[in-house]
């Protein structure tokens, strides 16, 4: 038989315990202090704006004789693998030739397959954006033939899967070509300025003309910047460069500030050559990547956890600058979002698998697993050596990159703007195996951490492992 006596708590825990409930009632000091933030993001402190246009990637044409958005067997695939990455830029190389549009990418010059392309971006939800290739090369462009595509795309209502309002004249000029031809004509062109204004002849909606398309963003291509913007500053409505990490296999992940640095390198000369244009002149990195080449000695860098980290620390940088990021590309070996089903490259023959640079693109654009960004980068700032720290509002979004190669890290963030509701987290797991394209966590989505978890006093904690990203949504 169980005794119903209970036991009274000596006086002086009665004591203590009315205490304590006394000081809750009236805001006196806590029994066990705050754990120190070492993350500080706030909401209200807007910095520049994103949009549509502020990430992407590039269809690169090149299927090899197997599959990409529009070819092969595996073409169904691709369109819904690069559909479930939500709206995009897609920059697409094509060019006008003898009444067909086809491609203008390195061997593969040719075809009429530009129209079906154009509908495939549009039908994944993607913004078309062409690059003007020549009738050889990417940058012999006669004014002629690029307003016959214009006119291809743009005319009767954009019949042939138009209209297309995005341009960028040629690719890398300064990469055997010449800047002086692609900028005044010659050696098969006819020039930045007279193309430009054949192309906005050719159509009646407004268009958005993009250039130069440099290789790089380096000290030793001011020159080549300089040069265009002096003499074509009123052709340009986009100013556009290529960038591919800093030639470093694991340093690159400690050198991704370099994009912001070159955005506003970019803006500080534009807004001296450009005159009363300069502030509605975008900036785009065209092309970036982890490196722009592969061979063995990457393998630990393109196919491992090091691919994603970079590449949302990219794309982070870049959108705190004010600019747009666009990956390259979707199928184009290991620097590709997807792998292309042969055994080159160190790839898994007969497999498309989804690569850690896809799933870094995905940090921001959400996709099917998380939130998309917002519209406002706004101010954040980390305490945490190697733990970098985004976030945009409207849509409240915060990601966190740890690029450390050893350390874990309990992040504890004071959220300004918004003192209590609910977060959600998703983490994308470390995976450092570049042969494990079966389980490894950088080839598969993000897992769900956080649902729906109340918090308050602006407080939010979350454990991001090393080399890895975790995304929070805060309502």
């Amino acid at each position: 038989m169980h005794s119903q006596f209970r036991r009274s708590a000596p006086p002086s825990l009665r004591l203590a315990a009315i205490l304590a409930g006394a000081l809750a009632l009236i805001g006196g000091p806590r029994l066990h202090a705050a754990e120190a933030a070492n993350v500080v993001v706030d909401f209200t402190a807007h910095r520049q704006p994103t949009s549509a246009y502020s990430l992407g990637s590039t269809v690169s044409t090149f299927a090899d004789g197997g599959s990409n958005l529009i070819k092969g067997p595996n073409q169904a695939l691709w369109q819904r693998y690069l559909g479930e990455l939500g709206p995009l830029v897609w920059r697409i190389p094509l060019y006008h030739h003898d009444g067909q549009v086809g491609s203008a990418a390195g061997g593969v010059h040719g075809g009429n397959e530009g129209e079906a392309y154009v509908r495939a971006i549009k039908s994944i939800g993607g913004i078309p954006m062409i690059a003007v290739g020549g009738s050889s090369n990417d940058n012999d462009i006669r004014a002629g033939d690029a307003a016959a595509l214009v006119r291809y795309f743009n005319d009767n209502g954009g019949s042939h899967g138009g209209p297309v309002d995005d341009y960028i004249i040629g690719n890398e000029p300064d990469n055997g070509f010449g800047m002086d031809p692609y900028i005044h004509g010659g050696n098969g062109s006819d020039g930045f300025h007279a193309i430009a204004v054949a192309m906005r002849g050719a159509s009646a909606r407004p268009l958005s003309i993009a250039g130069p398309s440099l290789v790089t963003w380096a000290d030793y291509k001011f020159g080549d910047f300089r040069k265009f913007f002096a003499a074509r500053h009123a052709d340009v409505d986009v100013v556009d460069f290529h960038k591919y990490g800093d030639g470093e296999r694991v340093d690159n992940l400690r050198r991704t500030g370099q994009y912001a640095d070159a955005i506003a390198w970019l803006r500080q000369e534009i807004d001296a050559s450009f005159g009363d244009r300069a502030s509605g002149i975008a900036i785009q990195v065209g092309e970036f990547n982890y490196n722009s080449w592969y061979d063995g000695s990457w393998r630990d860098a393109f196919y491992t956890s090091r691919n994603l980290v970079h590449t949302a620390s990219v794309i982070g940088h870049v959108l705190n600058a004010g600019g747009s990021a666009y990956q390259y590309a979707d199928n184009n070996g290991p620097l590709g979002l997807i792998t292309d089903g042969t055994d080159r490259n160190d790839q898994p023959q007969g497999q498309h698998v989804r690569l850690p640079a896809y799933w870094g693109l995905s940090v921001w654009t959400g996709g099917t697993w998380s939130r998309r960004y917002g519209s406002t980068m706004v101010a954040a700032t980390s305490a945490i050596p190697e733990l970098e720290v985004f976030a945009t509002d409207d849509r409240k979004k915060i990601v966190l990159v740890n690029k450390s190669a050893s350390l874990d890290r309990r992040v504890v963030m004071d959220l300004r703007g918004q003192a209590s509701g609910v977060y959600s987290a998703w983490r994308h797991g470390r995976g450092m195996n570049p042969a494990d394209f079966a389980a490894g966590a950088q080839f598969r989505a993000p897992t769900r951490i956080a649902n729906a978890v109340a918090f308050a006093q602006g407080r939010v904690v979350v454990q991001v492992p090393w080399m890895s990203v975790v995304v929070v949504t805060v309502d």
